[in-house]
């Protein structure tokens, strides 16, 4: 791996370094941990480039360990696949992994996952949970097609962690700091003074950056909006189209 602030001078990649280093910052605002995200670019299968954002070990993405109780408890592994958007000027995430994992354990206790490109009967942002429950599996092989039929051709057991529970699509999405929230209040890992406010900031910058989204979005809807708290809007002469794809996205 070839990490991105070696020479490389496109704009993804110092968009991707910016957004490392403000991610790596809001962490260590909210909880006692060590290590620091970096932007690498990657090769890809087709012979080109993508960046990716995580913690580089070696060949490997590292975690940042948590601490309870002075010990360190938990394992969190956070990591982005960026590229540019459709403009050509933003970053955009084209994947992005959350994954919570108590300390020696390979599965996670869960995950959050998001994946931008299209993937039949798959929730573009999605919650994974590691655990067993006996009715869970019964009602995930009970049905006659889809995934339930895919799993009986496949012999395939049927897990708990398998299900993707759905997470608002590709505008309303968790954020990094609904996951740091969340380990910080279910299972007390240990914060730095401020926490609350770092991760209030950050929730707040990120709704925003997707409201942006999803104005671009349904711009006219947007207007409609800003009309109805008496703002003048002006339309352009050509005006965009609604991008109901992203919309109706699963």
């Amino acid at each position: 791996m070839t990490r991105a602030d070696g020479g490389t001078h496109t704009d993804l990649v110092r968009l991707a370094s910016e957004f490392a280093d403000n991610i790596t910052t809001r962490v260590h605002s909210v909880v006692m941990t060590e290590k620091s995200l970096s932007a690498l670019l990657l090769p890809d299968r087709n012979g080109s480039s993508r960046i990716m954002v995580g913690i580089v070990e070696g060949d490997n993405f590292g975690t940042f360990p948590l601490r309870i109780g002075g010990r360190h408890r938990l394992d969190l592994l956070i990591k982005f696949n960026c590229c540019l958007d459709s403009t050509g000027r933003h970053l955009a995430t084209d994947a992005s992994w959350f994954h919570v994992t108590a300390k020696g354990d390979k599965a996670p206790l869960f995950r959050y996952e998001y994946v931008r490109p299209f993937q039949q009967g798959v929730p573009s942002a999605h919650l994974h949970v590691h655990g067993h429950r006996d009715e869970f599996a019964f009602a995930m092989q009970v049905g006659d097609r889809g995934r339930p039929k895919a799993r009986k051709r496949r012999h395939e057991v049927p897990r708990l962690a398998k299900f993707h529970f759905p997470l608002g699509g590709h505008r309303f999405r968790p954020c990094v700091e609904d996951a740091l929230q969340a380990v910080v209040e279910e299972f007390c890992v240990e914060t730095n003074d401020g926490w609350q406010d770092a991760i209030a900031e950050g929730r707040e910058q990120w709704r925003q950056l997707q409201l942006l989204s999803a104005v671009r979005d349904a711009p006219a809807i947007a207007a409609k909006a800003l009309e109805d708290l008496e703002y003048k809007v002006v339309p352009p002469t050509s005006a965009p189209a609604l991008n109901a794809s992203r919309l109706r996205a699963y």
